[in-house]
């Protein structure tokens, strides 16, 4: 991964540019005005995706670099994402790591290099996605944990498992189980969620380390 160390600063403060389009929106793509500022001045990470995560609502609303790190991003630019960067290329991303996490929520995005960057159309501060719709089916997963998965803040939310499923887990309960949610750590979970092209995701009411052992969360509401 490469890390671009400009400030962010400049993007809060910098005068309109004239001449030559710098960025675009994901609007814009569809004919609105170019942006007036140049994302290019935001930090800088390079990586190539390894794969998108998506959450329990059946969106898609992050991925991971094959070099380990993790960006978020609003699920409704997930598709403009994808046709720049589909799975196994690389990836340009601007935007802010989390001081605590390898985790970058995405500001803007590129190809390559010589493409014009394109920037989100809102910040991805929250993961809005963490809770199941009403009426998700039940899911159960087990399986080895890749790594935790993190809140934009690069707070831990859940787990990764080793073939791309995700598990999360409600606020009020992670602090009990975050062990539970480390690296190489084996993990079972059932809980309310959604199965789709991307895989399987949840938002977990019981965990364990093995599909007989799960037990209900502490700190949830009976």
């Amino acid at each position: 991964m490469r890390l671009g160390r400009r400030g962010l600063i400049a993007v809060l403060v910098a005068a309109p540019l004239g001449g030559a389009a710098w960025a675009q929106t994901v609007a814009g793509r569809r004919g609105e005005p170019d942006l007036w500022f140049d994302p290019t001045q935001l930090p800088s990470f390079t990586g190539t995706v390894e794969r998108y995560l998506p959450n329990p609502r059946g969106e898609v609303d992050g991925l991971i670099f094959k070099e380990g790190p993790q960006v978020v991003f609003p699920p409704d630019v997930a598709e403009a994402v994808r046709r720049d960067a589909p799975t196994g290329k690389s990836v340009i991303i601007w935007g802010i790591r989390a001081r605590r996490a390898p985790v970058i929520t995405m500001l803007a995005f590129a190809p390559s290099s010589d493409s014009t960057p394109v920037v989100v159309d809102r910040f991805y501060w929250r993961l809005g996605g963490r809770a199941a719709q009403e009426g998700s089916p039940l899911l159960r997963l087990s399986g080895t944990v890749k790594q935790p998965y993190y809140t934009p803040q690069g707070d831990v939310a859940g787990a990764i498992l080793d073939d791309g499923s995700v598990v999360l887990v409600p606020a009020a309960a992670v602090d009990t189980v975050q062990d539970m949610l480390k690296s190489g750590q084996a993990l079972a979970a059932s809980g309310p969620g959604r199965e789709g092209p991307d895989g399987r995701a949840l938002l977990a009411q019981q965990l364990g380390p093995a599909p007989d052992a799960l037990q209900p969360l502490p700190g949830l509401q009976r």
